[in-house]
């Protein structure tokens, strides 16, 4: 099994690289939140990926269930601090680790292989739900093998254990922009929106170009002009609101 202590020497200083999700907590929050950081630490999860790269699909989840499960025990976050971590905050001793940072560890390693040798691998964040409900309570990575299901959820006793949920929601991580056309015919572009609007949600809490401060500093056109037209592409505005109001 890969070596904790190692893992953490590839990584950069610990920085208490955490994000509290404030708003509503409802799944559609959660998923931007952990789409925004799979993207964000995908260059830290290069630094370590080869550790557990074992070249074969099955043998390589195995791998990843073993160090998550063995390393880092389970400990549920309560609705009112559910955060979003750093591979080095993930890994940091003391942290608390629930299901969200299992998940998000074990899509960076799956997704860095993935990238590094365009090898189909193919993958998803599974968000499920165990009640009546349908909104998820519960997040895990699953690998699609051939026709078969690998699950990676260290929650459960032992690796590739499938308890099935009532209800679901797969969310795969793909490019912004997927290309296809040949010869004479014109490209089509089509838009990932749920990638998109992460990745502009990102780019405010970021204040990436000074965004943030120009729409902080023009109010009567980010909540006129700029509202509809972001509402008329289907993206929800509170959530854009939300994160404008963020130090």
């Amino acid at each position: 099994m890969v070596n904790i202590a190692k893992v953490r020497t590839l990584l950069p200083p610990f920085r208490n690289e955490k994000r509290l999700i404030v708003y509503r907590q409802t799944t559609k929050e959660i998923i931007n939140e952990m789409i925004i950081t799979h993207e964000k630490y995908q260059a830290d999860y290069d630094r370590i990926a080869s550790l557990f790269d074992l070249a074969e699909i099955y043998d390589t989840c195995g791998e990843i269930w073993n160090f998550l499960k063995y390393n880092l025990p389970y400990v549920i976050e309560s609705d009112s601090e559910q955060t979003v971590k750093s591979p080095a905050a993930i890994l940091h001793p003391g942290e608390k680790i629930d299901c969200k940072h299992y998940a998000l560890f074990a899509g960076g390693i799956l997704d860095s292989i993935a990238r590094k040798y365009n090898d189909g691998w193919e993958w998803c964040y599974r968000f499920a739900s165990y009640n009546r409900s349908k909104n998820p309570a519960h997040v895990f990575v699953m690998v699609f093998d051939g026709n078969k299901e690998i699950w990676i959820d260290p929650v459960l006793k032992s690796f590739n254990e499938k308890l099935q949920p009532n209800n679901y929601i797969d969310k795969k991580i793909m490019s912004l922009y997927a290309l296809s056309g040949v010869g004479a015919v014109p490209a089509q572009v089509t838009v990932n929106k749920q990638l998109a609007e992460s990745r502009f949600l990102w780019m405010v809490n970021n204040n990436f170009l000074n965004i943030k401060t120009l729409f902080k500093s023009n109010p009567d056109v980010f909540y006129g002009q700029f509202k509809n037209w972001y509402m008329s592409q289907g993206f929800d505005f509170g959530f854009l609101v939300n994160t404008l109001s963020r130090n």
